[in-house]
C-alpha cells in the first residue's frame, strides 16, 4: 500500500483538543481497518523535566459508548 493511501485511512473522522493548562486531551474518531468506527482518547502533560511530554490513550467501541456516557455523566454529575 502506498504511503500516502495509508495516511489518508488513518487521517481521524473528527478530532477535537481541550487545553487545560499544562494538560491537553485529544478525542478522535477514526475507523478501523474493518470500517468500524472507535473514539481514540488521548492525554498528554508536561513531565515537569523541560518540554518533555508523556502521553497515553485508551480506545472507545460503538458497543461501549453508551455504557461509557452513563458511568462518566454519573461522575460528573457529582462535580457539579
Amino acid at each position: 500500500m502506498d504511503m500516502s493511501k495509508k495516511q489518508e485511512r488513518q487521517a481521524p473522522v473528527k478530532s477535537s483538543i481541550l487545553k487545560m493548562g499544562r494538560q491537553t486531551v485529544f478525542f478522535d474518531v477514526n475507523i478501523a481497518s474493518n470500517n468500524r468506527k472507535y473514539l481514540k482518547i488521548s492525554e498528554s502533560h508536561f513531565t515537569g523535566e523541560g518540554d518533555e511530554r508523556k502521553r497515553s490513550s485508551f480506545v472507545l467501541f460503538p458497543e461501549q459508548a453508551q455504557d461509557f456516557q452513563t458511568r462518566f455523566g454519573e461522575i460528573v454529575g457529582e462535580l457539579v
